[in-house]
């Protein structure tokens, strides 16, 4: 850990983009292996530590809001310091309770900074910083975080095309958490597992929406308890996202006009809900809300609309510097040009995008049809 996060704070972007993504067997097993060794945890998380530790935990509370504003591409180098400050220490003679808390905050801020690292588009460090988080999640004997970094892994090879990846992930993340695991963390999942299946094509279509309607139930039938702040972001408006991805695409890959109706008036519902939910402070994800309506709007096969709101989602992303939202961005409008090149409206969102990515991230112009 201490190692890896040296040698991110010194090399250039370029370097850090060039880091292989794992894929197939090579990362599979060695994620089952974890999951075939965890030690449950036995009683509460304990309270009493030094005033460094609350501090450092206090840190990464702020370092998330960081992310959540938009901002924490921006400041990812200070979250990777951090974790190497932190790393640094770990050796260090300490007592079980508050080794114990290190190695948790090591997990969050490895976790963080993978998020931070996928979030700018690279792939390869994320994974890298993934990896590392389980191995410090191992230690602080917090499976519910292990599965959580996991989840996070099989969206990245969904982001990837690595469909099939996504799915043997999420599996190995549920067979991970032990039974009396939060709700919150199951329902991610498995609105994870419904878009992985979605996204494998209608032979999957059952498994799929199951998948996605089993989320919101898990979620709505879930008990009112706290939980850690690594788990601030899933509320309402992100269990309707979830299943709004998984029903839109399950819309957007058939032609038998019943069944995308069906799919995408379920979608409808779960997108326009996690826009009318979703809580202040979270810049990125309001932009993502747009774009997945105009995603939705195209899957009710309304492309003058879906471009309007695609233009609205442009407009909102202004400011921001997120390849999450770049790569959104692009994969819609592909989608909208193939499916209806001679739309003025599909035209004048292409332009638009093109600008955007002139300003935004220039680098990624030849990525434009």
């Amino acid at each position: 850990m201490e190692g890896f996060s040296a040698h991110d704070i010194a090399s250039r972007r370029e370097a850090l983009a060039s880091l292989a993504v794992i894929t197939g067997t090579a990362l599979l097993q060695p994620i089952r292996q974890w999951a075939g060794v965890l030690t449950l945890p036995v009683g509460s998380t304990p309270t009493a530590g030094t005033d460094e530790v609350m501090e450092l935990e206090q840190a990464v509370t702020l370092f998330r809001r960081w992310d959540a504003s938009g901002a924490g591409g921006l400041r990812r180098k200070a979250v990777v310091g951090q974790l190497n400050a932190v790393a640094e220490s770990l050796p260090s003679h300490q007592t079980p309770e508050i080794s114990k808390r290190l190695f948790q905050v090591t997990a969050e801020l490895a976790q963080l900074a993978g998020w931070m690292a996928y979030d700018q588009g690279l792939f390869g460090t994320a994974q890298r910083y993934y990896l590392l988080a389980l191995h410090a999640c191992r230690e602080s004997t917090c499976p519910e975080l292990g599965a959580k970094i996991i989840g996070d892994m099989t969206q990245l090879s969904t982001a990837l095309g690595n469909y099939d990846d996504s799915l043997s992930l999420v599996h190995t993340a549920l067979y991970s958490l032990p039974r009396q695991a939060s709700s919150l963390v199951r329902s991610e999942l498995l609105g994870l597992e419904a878009r992985a299946y979605a996204q494998l094509g209608e032979r999957e279509i059952g498994h799929a929406a199951r998948s996605a309607a089993t989320c919101v139930a898990v979620y709505e039938e879930a008990p009112t308890e706290p939980f850690p702040d690594w788990l601030h972001y899933m509320n309402l408006a992100e269990v309707d996202c979830l299943a709004a991805n998984a029903y839109t695409e399950l819309a957007l890959q058939t032609d038998e006009q019943r069944t995308w109706q069906h799919y995408a008036g379920m979608a409808e519902v779960h997108c326009l809900r996690a826009r009318l939910s979703r809580g202040e402070g979270y810049v990125r994800s309001r932009i993502f809300d747009e774009i997945r309506l105009a995603r939705v709007r195209l899957s009710q096969r309304e492309p003058t609309e879906a471009a309007s709101v695609g233009l609205h989602a442009l407009d909102l992303a202004e400011d921001t510097r997120s390849s999450l939202i770049v790569d959104w961005l692009l994969r819609f409008d592909q989608t909208v040009s193939e499916r209806y090149p001679d739309l003025s409206e599909a035209v004048s969102f292409h332009e638009a995008l093109r600008r955007y990515i002139r300003k935004a991230t220039p680098q990624r112009l030849g990525e434009l049809s």
